[in-house]
């Protein structure tokens, strides 16, 4: 029996939510390096010099990317525009809130900051924080479930 991915429990959606943000700042680091790593070309390395006598009859290796390289670099690839999707899905979930006061906390959990040093940065207390945190999350969680997000990454993964 399986469950359809838009049916999972909403603490679940909560819980994967709350893990982009915590994972925002790798993502975006991860991005950056895959780019750096995918966007290189590779040149194949070519003899200058003519091959002659045994040389010219020994069997030569292919120039091109080995399957087992193709097949990782399928991984990256998907890796890259998963992270891809799920750091603009977080940029825009910005727009979905109301008031600075809660734009300010979700950028700051975007960036790593601690719920104590937000709670100083806004001078309100840790507990406030958290219920703002929470009310965040839940406004997100019910914005990936309405855009069926969870879906959209698993096809991604395929």
């Amino acid at each position: 029996m399986t469950t359809a991915i838009n049916d999972l429990p909403e603490q679940m959606v909560k819980w994967r939510i709350e893990e982009w943000i915590r994972d925002y700042k790798f993502m975006l680091r991860e991005i950056a390096r895959l780019n750096k790593i995918l966007d290189k070309p590779e040149f194949p390395k070519q003899k200058l010099t003519a091959a002659y006598g045994y040389e010219a009859m020994m069997p030569r290796g292919s120039r091109g990317i080995s399957q087992a390289e193709l097949k990782q670099l399928d991984h990256r690839e998907k890796r890259l525009y998963k992270y891809l999707a799920i750091v603009e899905y977080l940029d825009r979930a910005v727009n979905d809130l109301e008031g600075d006061k809660e734009k300010v906390i979700f950028d700051c959990m975007l960036e790593g900051v601690s719920y104590t040093q937000i709670a100083v940065h806004l001078a309100c207390s840790r507990d406030t924080i958290r219920k703002i945190k929470e009310g965040i999350i839940a406004k997100i969680a019910m914005k990936v479930k309405k855009d069926k997000f969870l879906q959209k990454l698993r096809l991604i993964d395929k």
